[in-house]
């Protein structure tokens, strides 16, 4: 294969590339000059991938050409926002949620969807363990929904802790909202949430019913008055290209075991942010390897709020 980058961080084909990008909900078109450009649905290009045809076989450092075209802003301010060097204990990948372990910070996020990539590794040689927090914060960086787990995962040790300011939240996330939820768009599915908002309305990449397909969203999304949106979509890349779908006078939440509670997210277009902060680390490893989902229990987590 044919290599156009020297930074090994995140490369991978071309063809690897473009599917990641379409599946987080970008779009790309051929540019005059032969190669690829960048671009939002309705909106059109954001900016040049590539100025030459790319070959499915060629190697690319693909989350630098997102960032060349003008995306991955949000990856990049949380990546750089930890600036802690503390040793890396513990790196674990569950069925469900990813943990990351550093004295005595500790973070989740959830782990990519089952199907999208199989058993696989991300470790090149050294071991994971042992690096920086910050180094490993660096890997939301990054395509691969496996790699950008763990980053997250990271970033989340360092900014979800209950020493920070943030909230300490009971009327946490999508218990916030009135029902029955008429104006709510919710994206992702929150299965027990619907039970009480039975008015929202829930755009999901797998519908079930009464889902809107996310090929079909747009209509919704823009005549909202709220949009909750899991934090599963920061994970898999595709938060930033969703938020430009959104109406300007929706109110937008960031929803999640997975969501930083930052301010950071706030300046990206989030007007509030629920995440959790891990309170006893052992129970959360404990339910992590026991293919534990529900991790917002008291005796392991806090739910933190941050708005503006």
């Amino acid at each position: 294969m044919t290599s156009l980058v020297s930074d090994r961080s995140d490369v991978m084909s071309w063809s690897c590339a473009k599917s990641f990008l379409l599946d987080a909900g970008w779009r790309l078109a051929e540019n005059p000059q032969g190669g690829m450009d960048l671009c939002l649905e309705h909106q059109g290009v954001i900016g040049s991938l590539s100025h030459h045809d790319l070959k499915d076989d060629v190697i690319v450092d693909a989350h630098a050409m997102l960032r060349a075209a003008g995306g991955g802003d949000m990856d990049r301010k949380l990546a750089n926002s930890v600036e802690d060097d503390t040793e890396v204990d513990e790196v674990l990948v569950g069925l469900n949620w990813t943990m990351v372990r550093a004295k005595s910070y500790a973070g989740i996020a959830r782990s990519p969807e089952r199907g999208t990539g199989g058993a696989r590794t991300v470790r090149k040689g050294e071991p994971i363990a042992g690096r920086s927090l910050r180094c490993l914060s660096q890997w939301l960086c990054s395509l691969d929904p496996l790699r950008r787990s763990i980053g997250l995962a990271a970033i989340n040790a360092y900014w979800n802790r209950v020493d920070l300011g943030a909230a300490v939240s009971e009327n946490w996330g999508l218990s916030a909202f009135e029902p029955p939820g008429h104006g709510l768009v919710i994206v992702g599915g929150f299965r027990d949430a619907q039970r009480r908002l039975s008015a929202a309305r829930v755009v999901e990449r797998e519908p079930k019913e009464n889902d809107i397909p996310e090929s079909e969203s747009h209509r919704a999304l823009q005549s909202a008055t709220s949009v909750a949106i899991t934090a599963q979509t920061l994970m898999n890349g595709s938060l930033e290209p969703l938020l430009t779908r959104i109406g300007r006078q929706a109110k937008r939440v960031l929803v999640g075991p997975s969501a930083p509670v930052t301010p950071l997210i706030l300046e990206g277009g989030i007007d509030r942010v629920s995440g959790l902060a891990i309170t006893n680390s052992e129970a959360a490893i404990a339910f992590i390897k026991e293919t534990g989902t529900m991790i917002a229990l008291d005796h392991m987590t806090s739910q933190l709020e941050l708005s503006r």
